[in-house]
C-alpha cells in the first residue's frame, strides 16, 4: 500500500492511498463469488448465471460496493502507517476501483494544530483586577433576605406604600367599557415596586378591599392599556424580629445574632473570593488566547456551536430561535473555547500537571464528608465513568490555574461591594 500526506493548511490533511491489486485480488474474488451466487435472471437460477453476463450486468455495482466496504480497513491501515491521528471523521474523495486495478482514494480530515505557547509566559502574564471587599451593606442585605424568607403576610385595612395588593385587572377600551376575555385575576403587586410606584402608587394608597380604581399600565408590545383594578386583598409583609431565636432558626449551631452575622460574612467573602478567582482565570485565558497563534479546526468549532445551539433550544423559552443567527453570534465564543482547549492541554503537559486516581477518590470522599445527607447521590454520580473523567479533568484544570496564577503579575484595586451595587443599578436604569 502506498500513502502520501498533503498539508492543505495548518489543521487539514489530505491522505492519498493506493492499494495494489495484488493485495485486493483474493478478497475481491471472494466478494464477487458471494454476489454472483445471489444473482439470477430469466433462464438462470441464482448462482448459475455465466460469469461474463454477471460482469456485464452488475460488475460495476459489485466493484463499487467492494470499494466502499473495503475503505475503512485500508483507511485505518493507512493512518497507522502514516502515524497520524485525525480529530474528525474523514471525507472520502476520488474513490476509484475496477477489477484488476488498484484501489485509490483520498481522505480529507483535520488534525491537532501545531503551535507554540507564548514565549516566556511565566514572566509576562499581567492582569489588572478589581477585588471586592465585604461591606456592612452586604450583611444587612443578607439578613433582610433571610428575614423575608421567613416573613408572614398579614391582612390590613387599607393599602400603604410597601404593602402587597391582590387584585383583578379588567382591561378597558377607549370608551371605558370592559374588553371581554381580557381580564387578569388574582394578581399580586407591591406598592412602590415598578410599575406600581410614583404617581400610580398614590392612586392606590388608602384603598380598601372591594374598592375599584382605574389605572394605566404597560401591556403587550410597547402599549399602555387602561385597566379597572378591583382590590381583593391588602397584605403587609411582617418580618420576624432579628434576635438570637431567629439566628438559631437559620442554623442550629448559631447561638446569637452576632454568630449569624459572622457566618453570613464568611459566606459572602467566599463568594467574592470565588468570583475573584473566576475573573482572574478568565484574564489568564484571555492572555493565552490573544498571544497564541493558533488555527483551530473548523469541525471542532462547528461541533461546539451545535452543542451550544441544542442547549439553547432546550433551555430557551423561544423554541423558534434562528440557528444561523445564533451560530454567527456565538462563533467568536466557540472559537475562543476551542482554542483554549488546545492551549490548556499543552500547558498541562508543559507544566507537568498530574492528577492521580487517588486524588480523584480523595475529592469524592471529601465531598461526601461535607454533604453526608447526599452520600448515595454523590456515589451514584461518580460511579459513572464519564462523570469521573470530567472530575479528573476539572481537578487538572484547577491545578493548572493555581500554577499560572503564581506566575501572573496582578494589579489589584480593592473596592467595596457598595460600589459594585451602584454600578449594577446604573446599568439597569
Amino acid at each position: 500500500m502506498k500513502t502520501k500526506i498533503k498539508k492543505k493548511d495548518n489543521v487539514t490533511r489530505i491522505l492519498e492511498v493506493t492499494v495494489p491489486w495484488e493485495s485486493l485480488e483474493k478478497d475481491y474474488r471472494q466478494y464477487f463469488k458471494q454476489q454472483s451466487s445471489k444473482y439470477e435472471i430469466p433462464g438462470f437460477r441464482a448462482g448459475k448465471v455465466p460469469v461474463h453476463i454477471v460482469k456485464k450486468n452488475i460488475g460495476p455495482a459489485i466493484e463499487a460496493n467492494f470499494a466502499e466496504s473495503s475503505l475503512n480497513k485500508y483507511y485505518m491501515e493507512a493512518l497507522s502507517e502514516s502515524k497520524i491521528n485525525p480529530i474528525n471523521q474523514a471525507q472520502i474523495t476520488d474513490l476509484d476501483f475496477k477489477e484488476n486495478n488498484d484501489l485509490k482514494f483520498s481522505a480529507v480530515f483535520e488534525v491537532r494544530p501545531d503551535f507554540d505557547l507564548p514565549k516566556d509566559y511565566s514572566k509576562n502574564i499581567k492582569v489588572s483586577l478589581n477585588k471586592y471587599l465585604v461591606s456592612d451593606g452586604d450583611i444587612e442585605h443578607s439578613l433582610n433576605e433571610l428575614r423575608s424568607s421567613q416573613a408572614k403576610l398579614e391582612n390590613r385595612d387599607a393599602a400603604q406604600l410597601g404593602y402587597y395588593v391582590n387584585a383583578d385587572f379588567q382591561e378597558l377600551d377607549d370608551q371605558g367599557i370592559a374588553i371581554i376575555g381580557s381580564k387578569l385575576e388574582n394578581q399580586n403587586v407591591r406598592l412602590g415596586d415598578a410599575p406600581f410606584s410614583g404617581e400610580l402608587s398614590k392612586l392606590i394608597i388608602g384603598k380598601k378591599v372591594s374598592d375599584k380604581v382605574v389605572v394605566e399600565l404597560p401591556y403587550g408590545d410597547n402599549k399602555i392599556s387602561k385597566f379597572e383594578m378591583e382590590i381583593k386583598g391588602v397584605l403587609e409583609q411582617v418580618l420576624p424580629e432579628l434576635n438570637d431565636s431567629f439566628a438559631k432558626s437559620v442554623a442550629p449551631d448559631l447561638k446569637t445574632v452576632e454568630d449569624l452575622k459572622s457566618r453570613l460574612k464568611e459566606n459572602i467573602e467566599k463568594n467574592l473570593d470565588d468570583d475573584y478567582k473566576k475573573r482572574l482565570h478568565d484574564k489568564i485565558i484571555d492572555y493565552f488566547v490573544d498571544k497564541t497563534k493558533l488555527e483551530v479546526p473548523k469541525s471542532m468549532v462547528e461541533s461546539f456551536l451545535q452543542n451550544l445551539f441544542e442547549n439553547e433550544k432546550k433551555n430557551s423559552k423561544n423554541q423558534d430561535i434562528n440557528e444561523k443567527e445564533f451560530k454567527d453570534k456565538m462563533y467568536p465564543y466557540a472559537e475562543k473555547n476551542v482554542k483554549w482547549l488546545f492551549i490548556r492541554t499543552q500547558l498541562v503537559d508543559v507544566e507537568n500537571i498530574n492528577v492521580s486516581d487517588s486524588d480523584v477518590d480523595k475529592f469524592i470522599k471529601d465531598t461526601i464528608k461535607a454533604n453526608k445527607t447526599q452520600e448515595n447521590e454523590i456515589k451514584e454520580f461518580y460511579n459513572n465513568e464519564e462523570n469521573k473523567n470530567n472530575l479528573k479533568s476539572n481537578l487538572s484544570t484547577n491545578r493548572l490555574f493555581e500554577c499560572l496564577s503564581k506566575y501572573a503579575k496582578i494589579k489589584i484595586t480593592e473596592k467595596s461591594t457598595d460600589e459594585l451595587r451602584e454600578n449594577k443599578n446604573e446599568k439597569s436604569k
